[in-house]
């Protein structure tokens, strides 16, 4: 071997190692750097977190006094985020992430969630239809177009008080000791309630829809109060005419919870859509 080939193979040795040692600096590196990476991700992740946690808290405790109405904020979100809504609490919410939302409903101890819906207002009034045609095949119903009087109650009438707070009714309850003070009326829904709640027992008329509409003089009155006997009624049907399996969901309970009030026709349009989604659109998932 001459002496060139000895300091070609020293040579190359030596490249050798010093090619290790690269490789093994270079694989040290990148362990650091992984480490690194992760620390900086869970770090990330914690400040996102504690931000969604905040969000959360902060609209928690804005509308506190409120917080009955959350049910109706997830309802506006799904309805429609892009809607300049009334009340600036539904508005605050829409403008909420996802993730923040739903943080939002978990504090509250709620069992609701915001999902992506198409149609959901669509699917609502479809779902309230079904119920009409299966148990009231050959009673009329004032949901066509679309259920137009209900969202209407909305686009049309949202921002406005609700225009009618109590009827000319006498509940069939309302005898003895129990009508010493009776002044001849009623809340606006308690007539709806109970010819619903009668019929769907099948104690009542087979054509409830229709006597409920000559009632509330549904083709004779104003739209917005034609908007608001539709709305209503669409609120009670989805109640008595669910097949409720005894769930212990919570999902809230609107206007009944800690002094809050359902005031406008956009409150009432979300209340209807927030009981018709629950009773009778959850179910067929």
């Amino acid at each position: 071997m001459t002496c060139s080939d000895r300091i070609s193979i020293i040579c190359a040795v030596i490249s050798l190692f010093v090619t290790i040692a690269i490789a093994g600096l270079q694989l040290r590196q990148s362990g650091r750097m992984g480490k690194f990476e992760r620390r900086q991700d869970e770090r990330d992740e914690r400040r996102h977190a504690e931000e969604v946690k905040s969000q959360a808290v902060s609209f928690i405790s804005k509308y506190y006094a409120d917080r009955g109405l959350i049910p109706l904020c997830a309802m506006a979100a799904m309805h429609n985020d892009l809607y300049y809504y009334s009340r600036e609490m539904y508005r605050e919410f829409c403008c909420m992430t996802l993730e923040a939302q739903n943080r939002v409903l978990e504090y509250c101890g709620l069992d609701l969630r915001v999902t992506e819906e198409k149609g959901l207002f669509g699917r609502c009034i479809k779902a309230v239809e079904e119920v009409l045609r299966t148990r009231f095949h050959d009673d009329e119903s004032p949901f066509y177009d679309g259920g137009k009087y209900v969202l209407r109650s909305l686009e049309c009438y949202g921002g406005e008080k609700i225009p009618v707070e109590r009827i000319n009714y006498r509940p069939p309850y309302m005898t003895g000791p129990l009508a010493v003070n009776f002044d001849g009326t009623s809340s606006y829904e308690s007539c709806i309630a109970d010819v619903l709640s009668e019929s769907f027992r099948g104690d009542g008329s087979e054509h409830p829809i229709s006597d409920l509409e000559r009632k509330y003089g549904f083709k004779v009155t104003p739209e917005n109060e034609a908007c608001q006997f539709a709305t209503v009624l669409a609120q009670f049907i989805a109640i008595y005419g669910s097949e409720d399996d005894g769930s212990d969901k919570e999902y809230g309970v609107p206007g009944g919870y800690a002094g809050e009030t359902i005031d406008t026709m956009e409150d009432l349009f979300l209340l209807a859509v927030f009981e018709m989604y629950i009773h009778l659109v959850l179910k067929e998932v």
